[in-house]
Parts: structure tokens; sequence; C-alpha cells
């Protein structure tokens, strides 16, 4: 069985999973596969405009199956009709945008770093998509092709175990109004399913995205599958240098945004630790000499005495006399 990852998890301060740091020369790994989930890897593995497109295509009918009206059969990028998305040089979030046969509008992301509002930005990301769809003049009928958003992300936002999560406009009882916004959010670090427990393509297609940049060969769960393209492709071998060395600089870019992220959440985590105990200290400390001040009381010792031994306000010792029954 291949190994399903050599990154271990911890969770950030606001419960979400995320890598935990290494070095690159760790990160590389064996060196045979590069991550899927870099911008350059991922747009050449899932291209729409090449033969890897049956990738592209067995993935989204897998991520969206049940929610979209007929399966997806021919794409190809719509990056010149919307473009100001995609930004090589942004570690943290990348995007892919296609148009199928049937007219829907496809927006693939991948987010790399916790983003707090994820939800809320694909939902305004996918209505731009939408509302570029409008005609001016007064005799527009507002006949909407759907708009598609995919989201793979590598840390998890929702509270539950489901690594897949798919939506869009429906009535309170369930029932679907309009197909006009799809969504799916796929949780990465959810999927745990070992190699040899692969059935669906939906499986196979999570578990390269996740562990390709760890295995050393392709598995033969994969052989005689369309996913065979995206080892072909990932492979560090077939690589021209150019492209090699962009692999590697991105690569080395991702890490360096995990480890500016993981010592921000860790120096936060410290402080909010040091803040905690100093606080339970001093929650401590006013404890004991309201204590304190409960004895001093009821031996019939003078207010001015009781404040300056215990440090209390005259108020506070004023309010517990008063609770002892004292006059």
């Amino acid at each position: 069985m291949e190994n399903n990852s050599n990154v271990a998890e911890t969770k950030n301060s606001h419960g979400e999973m995320i890598g935990e740091v290494k070095t690159f020369e760790e990160y590389k790994g064996a060196g045979v596969f590069a991550d899927l989930l870099l911008d350059r890897t991922f747009k050449k593995a899932f291209n729409p405009d090449s033969q890897n497109k049956v990738c592209l295509i067995a993935l989204l009918n897998a991520v969206l199956e049940g929610e979209i009206a007929s399966p997806i059969v021919d794409v190809q990028s719509r990056n010149k009709e919307y473009s100001d998305g995609s930004n090589e040089n942004r570690t943290s979030i990348f995007d892919l945008h296609c148009i199928d046969s049937a007219q829907r509008r496809f927006i693939i992301e991948v987010q790399i770093l916790f983003q707090k509002n994820i939800v809320n930005r694909s939902i305004y990301y996918a209505s731009q998509t939408v509302v570029a769809q409008g005609q001016r003049g007064k005799k527009y009928n507002y006949e909407l092709n759907p708009v598609v958003t995919v989201v793979f992300m590598e840390f998890n936002v929702f509270a539950d175990d489901r690594y897949i999560r798919r939506a869009k406009l429906r009535e309170i009882n369930g029932s679907c109004i309009s197909d006009t916004l799809n969504f799916a959010f796929v949780e990465l670090p959810k999927f745990n399913k070992p190699l040899d427990e692969l059935e669906t393509t939906l499986d196979k297609a999570l578990y390269a995205l996740k562990n390709m940049k760890n295995m050393t060969q392709m598995p033969k769960q994969y052989a005689n599958t369309v996913f065979e393209l995206l080892f072909s492709t990932a492979k560090l071998a077939k690589l021209s240098k150019e492209e090699q060395k962009m692999i590697d600089e991105a690569q080395k870019a991702k890490w360096d945004e995990y480890a500016i992220h993981k010592a921000a959440i860790d120096s936060g985590l410290q402080q909010g630790l040091e803040q905690g105990l100093e606080q339970g200290l001093e929650q401590g400390r006013n404890q004991r000499n309201r204590e304190i001040a409960k004895k001093m009381l009821l031996k019939k010792k003078p207010i001015e005495e009781i404040t300056e031994f215990t440090e209390l306000s005259e108020a506070d010792v004023l309010a517990i006399k008063a609770s002892l029954g004292q006059s």
C-alpha cells in the first residue's frame, strides 16, 4: 500500500487541519511525481484544451454526481472570457475556468491555506459569473446558464466528518428551485481512505490529488482508468528542465506559505496560553483574597485593615460583608 501522506497534520487556532511544515527536501519525497495541488501541475493535469480534458471531465462528473442535470461530455477553457481569477504567483488560491457543451460555466478552485469566509467568497465570485451573462437592453429575458463552483481545500471548514458537500438553491424542504448556482466543497484532509479501499471514480480522483506527490509508482488501481494520464502528466522525469524549475519554485513557495501560516498560529496559541494562564492565576488570587476577607470580617477586623491585607477594593469587602449578613 502507498503511504497515505508524508505530511503530519495539526490543528490551527480555528480547529482546522493544516499541513505540518517540513523542509523542501522532505516535502519533495521520492521526487517521482509533482504535487497535483500546485497551480502549474493542476492546470496541466486538468487542462480543458488538451487530451487531459478527460481527467477534468471525470473529476467534475464524480464530484458533482447527482447535482447537475446531465453528465459533462466535453469542456473547453473560458479563460479569455474570464481571466481575472488566476494568479500563478499566489500560492493560497488558484483557479481554472471552463465551459462545457451544455454552456454550463465551471469555476474550479484549489485553496491551500485557511480562508475564513470560503463559502461566501465562492458565492461572490460565482455571482459575478452569473452577472457577466447579462445582456444590455430592455428585452433581456434572464435566461442564465448554470454556474458551477468546485473548491478543493487543504484544510477543514465544516464541523462534521463529511469530506464533500454539494449545494444549490433549494427550498427549505430540499427541492431545487434553480440550477443557476451550484457548489461543491471538498475538504481533502477528511478524505482518508487507504489505497486498497478505493472503489469509485471520486475515491481515485481525491486519493490522487492528495497523495500523488508521495508515490513512487502508479498504483494498479489506476490502470485502465482515465487517471492513468494524470500520472504520466505529473511525472517529473517527463517535464522539461524549465517546468521542473517552476514546479520546484512553486513547491518551495507553498511550504513558505505553510511555514508563515503555522508560525502565526503557533505564536497566537502561545500568546493565548500565556494570557489564559495569567487570567487563571489572577482569578485564583482574587478568590483566595476573598476567602481571607471573609475570615477577617468574621473576626471583626476593620475594613481598612482587610483592604490593605487582601488588596481588594473597599466596595468588594463591603459586598462580602453584606453577603455574610453583617451590617
